[in-house]
């Protein structure tokens, strides 16, 4: 009989967190589980569920609602491992499975955090995230495992629990590239991407990719850019993503000047073809848990320029050795980098093969080794 594991995201989004666990349940999947997605609903998914995979609506939209619902499907469908991402939904995996066992449905709980889980709550905010701590020490420890994307991820949550959490916390990395990577990659990273600044060989193109929200700090890009500019005429920008932020950022851009040489592009399919063609990928972030764009452009012989925010950057660039670390929020320092980046464009040798570590066979060897660990209830 097929063990059975069940993935369980609130929303389908086009977030880092939530593109690598659907990598992941496509990976595991592939690999002799039976998955089941879980989520709250589908309206408004802005990803589909990837092939092979069961799909199951909680029928709630909020993660308090769900709880319930999450206990019967446990009780009915009786999985051997629940795998679940994000404080939030973590702390209610815990609370359905605990209500699950009560009626005789044994299930191990997986949690994984993508964050460092105290910046977010400083940082985010509003009554959720105030009520996080207290939660998070109740729950964490009564999981079975605990996985963490990255070591500041792992170090971070270790300060909030305490040393209840040691010996059942690991560190796993994203599943950032194809397991058939590079050459699961080159039609993408080879595809021609639809903008012509791309395209035009007497531009260079600094090029964003990530959500268009508060944490990601475009501003402190744009202010870095509009002093690149007047150095660099050739430069230009392309900000990929969507986001609440869009509206304010499209101010930004007009309010400094910048309307003819740097453009908001919205969500873009296949960003390695653009990572390719541009000269650099900036990366202005205020936190990271891991950063898979980094990742990305790496794999695509793309030069990065990254602040040296906590926690991802750091650890995937190795302090610097395969791109540029800039102090947060200081556009000076990052308007330098693009510079010297721009002037000479392309990653350093040996960045493309570093960045074949975080591939989804390494991901999901570690979850089948960690899930195997797990003796069944």
């Amino acid at each position: 009989m097929t063990a059975r594991l069940a993935v369980y995201v609130p929303h389908l989004r086009q977030g880092g967190g939530e593109l690598s666990m659907l990598r992941l349940a496509s990976g595991l999947a592939h690999r002799g589980l039976g998955v089941d997605l879980l989520v709250h609903t589908l309206q408004g998914a802005e990803v589909q569920p990837p092939a092979g995979l069961g799909v199951v609506q909680l029928g709630h939209a909020s993660t308090v609602g769900s709880v319930r619902a999450l206990s019967h499907w446990l009780c009915s469908a009786r999985p051997r491992w629940l795998l679940s991402a994000f404080p939030h939904t973590n702390v209610a995996a815990v609370a359905a499975v605990a209500l699950a066992r009560r009626r005789g449905a044994g299930c191990r709980s997986v949690l994984s955090e993508h964050a460092p889980l105290s910046l977010q709550i400083s940082r985010q905010g509003g009554w959720r995230y105030r009520a996080l701590p207290p939660l998070v020490r109740w729950a964490y420890p009564r999981a079975d495992a605990v996985v963490a994307v990255s070591e500041g991820v792992r170090r971070d949550l270790l300060g909030m629990v305490g040393p209840a959490l040691q010996a059942r916390l690991h560190t796993i990395a994203n599943p950032v590239l194809d397991s058939a990577w590079p050459v699961a990659a080159e039609p993408e990273a080879h595809a021609t991407p639809p903008h012509p600044w791309l395209l035009d060989p007497a531009l260079r193109v600094v090029l964003s990719v990530s959500r268009l929200s508060p944490e990601k700090d475009i501003p402190v890009l744009l202010q870095a850019f509009a002093r690149l500019h007047p150095q660099r005429p050739q430069a230009r920008l392309l900000i990929a993503g969507d986001g609440l932020e869009r509206g304010a950022l499209q101010a930004a851009v007009e309010g400094l000047g910048l309307a003819a040489v740097a453009q908001l592009v919205g969500r873009v399919q296949g960003p390695q073809a653009w990572m390719r063609h541009a000269a650099v990928l900036a990366l202005a972030s205020q936190y990271e848990g891991f950063g898979n764009v980094l990742v990305e452009a790496l794999a695509s012989g793309c030069a990065v320029v990254a602040t040296d925010c906590p926690v991802g950057p750091r650890e995937i660039l190795a302090g610097g050795r395969w791109g540029t670390l800039v102090p947060v929020g200081d556009a000076a320092a990052m308007a330098a980098a693009l510079q010297r980046a721009v002037d000479t464009p392309g990653a350093p040798a040996g960045a493309m093969a570093h960045a074949g570590q975080y591939t989804d066979t390494a991901a999901c060897g570690a979850y089948l080794r960690l899930l195997g660990s797990l003796a069944p209830c």
